[in-house]
């Protein structure tokens, strides 16, 4: 072949023939949309709204159930459970702020050896429940309180109140008897108009002089 063919020749199958970079390189892949993450229910079954007695150490046990989506029980969730760090509140088993339990088959989970502070008012648990990468989470108020029913007050000293004013109006009646009588009449028309005067912590009575 002719040296001038030749080239030609070479230099045509060069062209023909793309660099080993151009020929592996590929396109890039496009981005795969993220799978989305879906949410836990959590429903308190127990222990919303409970009062608390601080003079007998008890509280109500929070119990919560776990649901997926699909309104499905999530049995294995991790439920954690969180008092307040300070003011009203309490603590698990005499000294822990959290607790976290498992579900059950039923997807429930509850606290044991909750018990008060000796703050009295209103406080917040927190509830958080986590299964892979789904959560959910809701809080459940409860009260403490000094007894039962007295809304975190004291409030004894309110009947020694009420019997103090009891015993003097009935000094007051009797004394209006004996006083009666001894004029000699009956007791059917008298009519004690002395003013009483009561004083927390001190009683002070006007009556006859």
């Amino acid at each position: 072949m002719h040296p001038r063919g030749m080239l030609a020749f070479l230099l045509a199958a060069a062209l023909a023939i793309p660099p080993a970079s151009l020929a592996q390189e590929k396109p890039p892949a496009a981005p795969q949309p993220a799978a989305s993450v879906g949410k836990l229910k959590v429903a308190a079954l127990q222990g919303e709204g409970a009062v608390n007695n601080i003079a007998a150490g008890t509280a109500t046990q929070v119990v919560v159930e776990v649901r997926d989506e699909a309104d499905k029980p999530v049995p294995g969730a991790e439920v954690l459970f969180q008092l307040p760090a300070a003011g009203a509140g309490g603590v698990f088993n005499g000294w822990m702020r959290t607790q976290t339990v498992k579900t059950n088959e039923q997807g429930q989970a509850g606290t044991s050896g909750l018990t008060p502070n000796d703050e009295v008012g209103r406080f917040n648990i927190k509830v958080t429940a986590s299964a892979g990468a789904r959560a959910g989470s809701i809080v459940v108020a409860q009260t403490n309180a000094r007894r039962a029913g007295s809304g975190g007050r004291v409030t004894a000293g309110s009947s020694w109140k009420w019997k103090i004013i009891g015993l003097v109006a009935a000094g007051a009646t009797v004394g209006g008897i004996y006083a009666a009588k001894r004029n000699g009449g009956t007791t059917a028309a008298t009519t004690i108009t002395t003013p009483v005067t009561v004083t927390v912590g001190s009683v002070t009575v006007a009556g006859p002089r």
